[in-house]
């Protein structure tokens, strides 16, 4: 059973291999890491760019924010909150956020029976 035996020592051309697969180990290790950072640098890049277009577009509306939309404004006083601009009404909290059940098909119904009425 030599198999499971251990000898005294290594041999240099064992030596030799071992410190050769850690010497590529090392430099496969290096090329990778200096490519994740790139790859890191870039995508900030991206990123701060990307935002800074964004805050540039922005400054250059005319209407920079949706509660001084004339549209918007219009919406609340006709369907929203009849007669008054109210963003808190129970109508808007159920129709503007995000909702899942059997309520939905109501408010849609009545939205589309205020459209024909005012279409009339």
């Amino acid at each position: 059973m030599s198999i499971f035996s251990e000898k005294a020592g290594i041999t240099r051309r064992q030596f030799v291999k071992g410190t050769g697969m850690l010497a590529v180990t090392a430099i496969f290790a290096g090329v990778m890491a200096k490519i994740g950072v790139d790859v890191f640098a870039a995508s900030s890049d991206y990123i701060s760019e990307r935002a800074a277009g964004l805050y540039s577009l922005d400054e250059k509306m005319a209407i920079r924010k949706s509660h001084e939309n004339p549209e918007i404004i219009q919406l609340y006083k006709d369907f929203l909150s009849p007669g008054e601009v109210k963003p808190v009404s129970e109508k808007a909290h159920h129709l503007l956020h995000t909702r899942y059940g059997k309520d939905i098909p109501g408010l849609i119904e009545e939205l589309q029976q205020h459209t024909l009425k005012n279409a009339v």
